[in-house]
């Protein structure tokens, strides 16, 4: 399994100028960055319609402290985007397939959205490999709302197939306006949105191939195994959430610190993404609950 070093500019975004690493996990080819050193690794593990993008205004404060590697999920950003398996869990084995190519025995996991479902199901697969949780605006229960319209539309048994689905998304990922009008939807501050963070998620997300996994991963929508399992997770647990995070409500938050055994919560003047909108707080939050 080889590693060859790409640039950023194969999807057409920059992260903060730095280079993308592929990893060969058999036939699939995972991008990420890594950098920093340490004995207390940590893996960035973004959401839905994102990318490792989204950590790079916190990756370098990060990893000043401790090793650090984002990746991009499968069907994501620079990583391959074949049919497939596009459940939680399956995502969450890639996780855990990249940690074993990097030789990473244990990792702190730091999850956005649907990241931080992928981060809890690994927790509660692969105990043995987490050493602690960070959980930013996690997705974790099949009440809220994304998990319902996802069923609903998009699973076996929904109205709107795959087809279709992708049809529509086709459409509406074409439009930057779209984008930029999705922005002010998600994040709580709109002063980060630029015409460059703009387009760096246009450029991703107009992809067909991004488009394809989206709406594979919506079909194979299931939070009730993470929800179910919660107990399983005793890792010290940091949940940061966004106070005007309109994607997934606070409450979620603060549901999820009764459900696990070793969990703090904080809320940030925020939208759905603190990792972009807070970034000096966020890792400061972070840096602070790694040195516990």
């Amino acid at each position: 399994m080889g590693l060859r070093t790409i640039n950023q500019t194969t999807p057409k975004v920059t992260v903060a100028g730095a280079a993308l690493r592929l990893a060969a996990l058999g036939n699939l080819q995972i991008a990420y960055r890594d950098g920093g050193q340490g004995a207390n690794p940590v893996m960035l593990i973004h959401g839905l319609c994102s990318m490792v993008y989204t950590w790079q205004d916190v990756f370098e404060a990060i990893a000043a402290r401790h090793r650090t590697v984002a990746l991009d999920l499968k069907g994501f950003g620079a990583s391959d985007k074949p049919e497939g398996d596009y459940r939680l869990e399956a995502q969450a084995e890639i996780v855990l397939r990249l940690m074993d190519e990097l030789g990473l025995e244990r990792a702190t996991l730091v999850g956005n959205s649907m990241g931080g479902a992928v981060a809890l199901r690994l927790a509660e697969c692969w105990p043995h490999r987490v050493t602690r949780l960070v959980l930013v605006d996690p997705a974790a229960y099949q009440a809220h709302t994304r998990s319902q319209l996802a069923r609903l539309l998009l699973g076996s048994s929904g109205v709107i197939g795959q087809a279709l689905g992708l049809h529509a998304l086709k459409r509406l990922m074409r439009s930057p306006a779209f984008i930029e009008n999705r922005m002010r939807f998600i994040y709580g501050r709109h002063s980060i949105i630029t015409p460059e963070r703009v387009a760096a998620y246009h450029s991703v997300l107009s992809d067909e191939g991004c488009q394809r996994a989206i709406i594979a991963m919506l079909q194979a929508w299931d939070l009730r195994p993470i929800e179910r399992d919660l107990r399983l997770v005793r890792q010290p647990t940091l949940v940061i959430w966004g106070e005007h995070d309109r994607l997934i409500r606070p409450r979620f938050g603060q549901r999820l610190v009764r459900d696990l055994p070793h969990a703090e919560l904080r809320i940030m003047p925020c939208g759905h993404a603190p990792q972009e909108e807070m970034p000096l707080e966020f890792a400061r939050l972070v840096n602070d609950f790694l040195k516990q």
